[in-house]
């Protein structure tokens, strides 16, 4: 097995290719036969795919080394010159052109662009890209495609990164397809069916419900389907079944009719969520003992001659899973040094839920629309869990030991209505937005607690036994009138009032339970009466500037909130109130159409919530008390945020500029202390004052091609910075000890690289690479400052057989450097294995064998540490198994032309 993963390395280092030539020329003007010096010359394929670029010396020269032997589209264009253009086919032999000679005319490079369909562009803040000039394997998916795209990256559970942003939406043809899920669509559309991936930030949905600005971006892609593929069906079913009883089954379907879309999704199986798929590529660790079954259905069309848009899918989940884990945690306490907490834990739970989403848009006339949001879920659920905690600490030894056993069965029902209308007033651009929301959200909870204490130090015991009753209920309604009026051609103004008010209650029925008998107490300790009722006025306003080449947004909500608390059990009548002031300003300037960037600032503040306030809460165990403290004043915060994006249309490079810094003034921060004697946590909160907390990062993206655009490379470094405050305190309880404000700071740095290579010859490879160093101080014990390095990578790898063989694998290594808190470093290192074989003419059919962990060298150690506490856990895990499977993928029309 060795041999074989080293015969791969060797395989990917070894470039062994076609017979290659030297091609050159010269480039003139056609009027007085000077140089047209930096004209630009390209080399596209036959399918318009951009193979090599240059451009022309000071003597009007080009040359191109190590061309390969096949036809090609020739461009040579200088701005305000004649484009020229010609078939070109190389032979077995060098060639020298005779001198071209350019007329003057007024065709810009940007024609070219347009014409030849080159790879990247940008339309305002939006990233083009074209997707018939990024390569992919036969048969594959979107998931695949956006690995090529400059820029973008997508991990091995199908999270996406774009310009070193964490994408949250994927859609197709402007609309969510199965909205719950989009790995649903990466993982299922096919690759030749799409035209073209836009990538843009896109404002939160409260923002494009209200049009009033509120800072929120969300990372989004745009997949926009060929013409013929808006029409056909597809889909792909697979079977897997192994070692260890496992399985795994998929199916989806998914039917296009130009408006009309619909599709059905089913998986089942014994492996876990994050190993559904059978993905060669995943991290492969089955936890546990799951189980799942997931079934999902979509439905889009357009009625009512186009006017009305309907967008729906429902699904139904059932899982559980079993498991057992031991770990601990030490955490840096004044005085004493290290306390450490030792884990031993055995949890069962199930869990069935059904979720509904809908929306209808419906243009009523020229100048109105109605949009209606409903969105539902009801779910129940039940859980076990037996938990043994062990605490000590350097000074004093052993402190306490509980044993904690939790029962539990609970339902939940919940609901979201939108109503949006949207009418234009006049021609002049007034117009009218009401915008009504409710939420409902119920839940029942019926659980038993079991647990014993002992507090070796206070020489004591305690004994809980109770049955607790938990039902929650609220109900928020809100309602918003907007007046929008255009000032000018580029200037636009909104004013608006809305006004939101949600009721909710808890009632916490803690019974005690006598041993040997029926009667039950109830326990005020552990119990809750609470109704709170909580009141939003806001007047919002919004100035929107639009220009060629700036785009800038202010927007403001002065808002007034009621807050109001009543718990029954503890007399507690909490009433406050804040004024609350947010300021957004959104700047774009794009400088051409490669270059833009994108400013933004935001002022706000945090108001201090009902649990924050609420000085007496119900206790939840005899070790942690959770208060509250109503003298909590609010926070100010300020955040900056700059975007730069440029790209090379010609080259297919990009690099991007990710910059935010943000300040929080007076931050409300945990307070915790620590009783001596019994170990008892009691959490609280504070506001700092006269200190920020503040955060900043950096970060920077760069991706081109290689090797005559074969290769894909990707490369980007950040660093990030945070400082923050807490306070703690350890000490007897009848003490009158003061607390210890403890500042955190925590910096890293990071880079990283990837290659990515997909032609479906010989080798394909996707190989990254990162290192990071963190560096980690505190102020309560200097001693255990730390700076630690850590490394890792991964590559899947996969070798084209004859005869439709493909051998594929997955190789992931990763390096925890030691730090004050252990001194041995950690090291995690396994290999998954693929043999398949393409069936059918259409190779749609394919038969695997996969063997996860070939050599059993998972580390099932996670080590999590922060400036003041380390953890690190272990659970039961199967890591190395077999599957064999078979998947089908199908496809009648979808992506194909007529005459295909």
């Amino acid at each position: 097995m060795k041999n074989f993963v080293l015969s791969i390395f060797l395989i990917f280092l070894t470039f062994s290719g076609f017979a290659q030539h030297t091609f050159s020329g010269k480039v003139l003007d056609k009027a007085d036969n000077k140089p047209l010096t930096n004209a630009s010359v390209i080399l596209l394929s036959q399918d318009s795919i951009l193979q090599y670029f240059t451009r022309v010396d000071e003597d009007g020269k080009f040359t191109f080394k190590k061309i390969n032997e096949q036809p090609y589209i020739f461009i040579v264009s200088y701005p305000k010159f004649e484009l020229y253009t010609k078939p070109l086919t190389l032979t077995d032999a060098d060639l020298t052109l005779e001198p071209i000679k350019l007329s003057s005319q007024a065709n810009l490079i940007e024609e070219v662009v347009i014409q030849q369909k080159l790879p990247i562009r940008m339309n305002g803040d939006t990233i083009e890209y074209n997707a018939g000039s990024f390569e992919t394997e036969k048969n594959a998916k979107l998931e695949d495609l956006l690995r090529r795209l400059p820029g973008l990256s997508v991990s091995a559970d199908g999270q996406i990164t774009a310009h070193g942003k964490s994408v949250s939406k994927v859609l197709i043809d402007g609309e969510e397809f199965f909205g719950y899920d989009p790995k649903i669509a990466i993982r299922n559309v096919r690759a030749d069916a799409v035209d073209k991936v836009q990538v843009y930030e896109r404002k939160s949905e409260e923002a494009e419900l209200t049009g009033v600005d509120d800072g929120t971006r969300i990372q989004t892609i745009n997949v926009v389907l060929k013409e013929e593929a808006r029409k056909g069906v597809f889909g792909n079913t697979e079977a897997l079944a192994g070692t260890s009883k496992l399985y795994t089954g998929n199916l989806f379907a998914a039917m296009f009719n130009k408006t009309e879309r619909s599709g059905v999704t089913v998986n089942t199986n014994n492996m876990g969520s994050g190993n559904a798929t059978g993905s060669l590529r995943m991290n492969s660790q089955i936890v546990g003992n799951p189980y799942s079954t997931q079934v999902g259905a979509n439905y889009e069309n357009q009625f009512l001659q186009k006017k009305m848009r309907l967008n729906t899918n429902y699904n139904f989940n059932t899982s559980g899973n079993n498991n057992e884990s031991i770990g601990y945690r030490k955490q840096v306490l004044p005085d004493v040094g290290i306390q450490e907490n030792h884990t031993d834990r055995k949890t069962e739970n199930n869990r069935q839920n059904h979720g509904l989403r809908a929306e209808v848009r419906w243009r009523v006339d020229s100048t109105a629309n109605f949009t209606l949001q409903f969105n539902a879920d009801r779910g129940n659920s039940s859980s076990y869990s037996r938990t043994i905690d062990s605490l000590s600490n350097e000074k004093q030894g052993r402190v306490s030991r509980s044993i904690n056993e939790n029962s539990s069965d609970g339902t939940t029902n919940r609901s979201d209505l939108r109503l949006n209308y949207r009418k234009r007033l006049n021609k002049k651009g007034t117009s009218l937005n009401v915008l009504f929301t409710n939420r409902l959200n119920n839940g029942t909870t019926n659980s038993t607690v079991n647990e014993t204490a002992v507090f070796y130090l206070k020489d004591s015991i305690g004994i809980l036994n109770q049955e607790r009753i938990n039902v929650t209920k609220s109900n928020a309604v809100g309602g918003q009138i907007q007046l929008n009026q255009n000032l000018g051609k580029n200037l636009n103004f909104t004013l608006g009032y809305n006004v939101n008010y949600t009721k909710g209650s808890t009632e916490l029925s803690s019974y005690n339970l006598k041993t040997g008998m029926q009667s039950r107490a109830l326990d005020s300790l552990y119990s809750q009466d609470q109704h709170t009722d909580n009141s939003n006025n806001t007047l919002v306003s919004s100035m929107n500037f639009t220009a060629k080449k700036v785009i800038i947004s202010l927007s403001n909500r002065v808002i007034y909130r009621s807050q109001a608390l009543v718990d029954n059990i503890r007399s507690i009548d909490l009433n406050r109130t804040f004024w609350d002031n947010d300021f957004n300003m959104d700047m774009n300037f794009n400088i051409s159409n490669r270059k833009g960037i994108n400013l933004n600032y935001q002022n706000s503040f945090d108001i201090p919530t009902f649990a924050q306030l609420q000085r007496l809460q119900p206790l939840t165990n005899q070790l942690f008390i959770q208060e509250g403290n109503p003298n909590l004043k609010k926070t100010n915060k300020n955040n900056f945020r700059l975007n730069y994006n440029t790209m090379s249309l010609l080259k297919r490079s990009s690099w991007n500029i990710n910059s935010e810094i943000g300040f929080v003034s007076n931050p409300i921060v945990n307070q915790m202390a620590i009783d001596s004697l019994s170990g008892v946590t009691t959490s609280s909160y504070v506001n700092v004052f006269g200190k920020s907390a503040w955060n900043a990062s950096v970060n920077l993206n760069y991706g081109r091609p290689l090797f005559h655009n074969d290769v894909q490379f990707g490369g980007y470094m950040g660093t990030s910075y945070n400082n923050s405050f807490s306070y703690i305190r350890f000490a007897n309880a009848a003490q009158n000890s003061q607390y210890t404000l403890n500042n955190t700071q925590t910096a890293n740095v990071n880079v990283g690289v990837n290659l990515n290579e997909q032609n479906s010859k010989g080798l394909d490879y996707d190989i990254s690479w990162n290192f990071s160093i963190n560096n980690v101080r505190n102020s309560v014990n200097k001693d255990l400052n730390y700076t630690n390095l850590n490394t890792g990578g991964s590559a899947y790898l996969k070798y084209f057989l004859p005869k439709n063989f493909f051998v594929g694998s997955t190789i992931n290594y990763a390096l925890e450097g030691p730090t004050k808190f252990y001194t041995k470093s950690i090291q995690q290192f396994y290999t998954n294995l693929e043999l398949s074989k393409k069936l059918l003419k259409s190779e749609s059919l394919i038969a695997s064998i996969k063997i996860y962990d070939v050599f059993k060298s998972y580390n099932n150690i996670n080590r999590s540490t922060s400036a003041d506490s380390f953890s690190q856990t272990q659970q039961q895990m199967l890591t190395r198994y077999v599957l064999l499977g078979l998947k089908w993928d199908f496809n009648k029309n979808l992506g194909k032309k007529n005459n295909e």
